[in-house]
């Protein structure tokens, strides 16, 4: 029997320090360590003697997140190089031993490993960054297996944009479908430099702007995607009475997305197009004419579209709300009598600027993603497609056809005081296949110790 199981968006980082509300997430006692590693132990326990691939479809680590010097959390937007890379990712390495000592056992016994890039950890397609992750897995193996190093270490795969399994599944992170956080070259996700990985806006957004909001929670959309009421309330009840300023946070955090990407924005050659195709097609087993197809269902980058930006970060409605309080001022100190009734035009402008400019709601751009899902599965044949990205956890048979999202395993929670866990189990896709038989299995969930399928 042939076990594919796939997880995805753990997005392990360096561990907070302090015990506030402030960054709660990131301290150790919300991590989803222990559970992971009791959920690995279990797996390999029901899948003794039979042959296992454990994928981790990307953002298993955040590179995004804030490092950890001098054990205080410290806010950046370093240079994506491989040597601030291979820094980050030992610190992440060092604060999560029980997740590393987990994977150790798991490739011990003879599994495979498959680490796949996310958009939060695409310095995985860094050679620096594979080789310090596979050294530090193949020491914790070593230590239950009587194999040598040269034989675990070919247990440990890596793919910089999708994995095709021997029997027919394609499963990759899915955040080429989000413009957002795509990469022109997904196989080599650089920009006009060579040495440093180019920037995506979500990659961004998240050192820039949300990773410095401590109160809210990246790995829940609905902490930090507010209406302008709910800002206000969250402002009044973390920031009025402290020295942070949520505005000051925005404002400088905007702008500097905004820089960085005209700065950086590369529009690529045909040459660097077809040898990501090429390499691809190397890496992955498929044929180029596949790979071209699949790489026409991917998004452009942001940068590409500014004016997407510019709305998704509300500067197009401060500017605007600003211009039309300046507007109003100026009108009221101009005009009299029945003239002043013309105030009521400026914020007019501004009601109807939102009522026909809408912001796309980000779970359209959730949905757009699981689409791409049926695309690809036609493009290559394949008898099921996993995704992650989304946070999303779903899964689907039509006919012979799996369709997935392994959802997330992050320190996701619906109250800031971390009491209240996001979901109630954590979403496992587990797919099982036999000689000349259908492939079957599906969603699964993993709860207090065992696994349930879901219908």
């Amino acid at each position: 029997m042939r076990h594919t199981v796939v997880i995805s968006d753990i997005h392990l980082c360096e561990v907070e320090r302090t015990s506030g509300l402030w960054m709660r997430y990131r301290q150790a006692a919300f991590s989803p360590d222990r559970e992971l590693a009791d959920m690995i132990a279990e797996l390999r326990r029901q899948v003794r003697g039979e042959t296992l691939t454990f994928v981790l479809n990307g953002d298993v680590f955040d590179f995004d997140a804030p490092r950890v010097i001098g054990e205080e959390s410290v806010f950046h937007d370093l240079p994506r190089t491989a040597e601030n890379a291979v820094t980050t990712m030992g610190a992440i390495l060092d604060d999560h031993p029980i997740v590393v000592e987990a994977l150790g056992q798991l490739i011990a016994e003879g599994h495979t490993v498959v680490f796949i890039s996310g958009n939060h950890d695409v310095q995985l397609t860094l050679p620096a960054v594979r080789e310090l992750l596979t050294t530090r897995l193949l020491d914790a193996a070593v230590q239950g297996s009587d194999a040598g190093r040269e034989a675990l270490a070919a247990r440990v795969e890596y793919r910089a944009w999708f994995l095709k399994t021997a029997d027919g599944i394609v499963i990759e992170h899915g955040n080429q479908y989000d413009a957002f956080c795509s990469y022109r070259y997904p196989m080599a996700p650089f920009g006009r430099d060579a040495k440093e990985i180019q920037p995506t806006m979500g990659s961004l957004a998240t050192r820039n702007l949300i990773s410095r909001m401590g109160y809210f929670n990246p790995h829940v959309d609905s902490s930090f995607m507010l209406s302008t009421s709910g800002y206000l309330l969250h402002w009044a009840r973390y920031y009025l009475f402290s020295r942070r300023s949520l505005a000051l946070a925005w404002a400088h955090g905007a702008m500097r997305t905004l820089r960085t990407l005209v700065s950086v924005r590369d529009p690529g050659t045909k040459t660097r197009r077809r040898w990501n195709l090429a390499t691809a097609a190397k890496e992955t087993g498929a044929t180029l004419r596949r790979v071209a197809r699949h790489a026409r269902l991917a998004k452009g980058p942001a940068e590409d579209r500014l004016g997407l930006v510019i709305r998704e970060l509300w500067v197009d409605r401060v500017a605007l709300l600003s211009a039309v309080l300046v507007l109003g001022l100026v009108w009221f100190l101009v005009a009299s009598g029945p003239l002043l009734a013309g105030m009521l035009l400026a914020p007019i402008l501004f009601f109807v600027y939102e009522r026909f400019v809408p912001k796309t709601p980000l779970d359209a751009t959730w949905r757009a993603v699981q689409r791409a899902a049926r695309k690809v599965a036609a493009i290559h044949q394949a008898s099921a497609v996993v995704f992650g990205h989304t946070h999303q956890p779903e899964g689907v048979w039509e006919t012979d056809m799996f369709l997935g999202n392994t959802g997330s395993w992050s320190a996701a929670f619906k109250d800031l005081e971390c009491t209240q866990p996001l979901h109630d189990a954590r979403p496992v896709i587990w797919l099982k296949s036999e000689a000349s038989k259908r492939l079957r299995g599906g969603l699964a969930t993993w709860k207090n110790g065992r696994f349930t399928e879901q219908a």
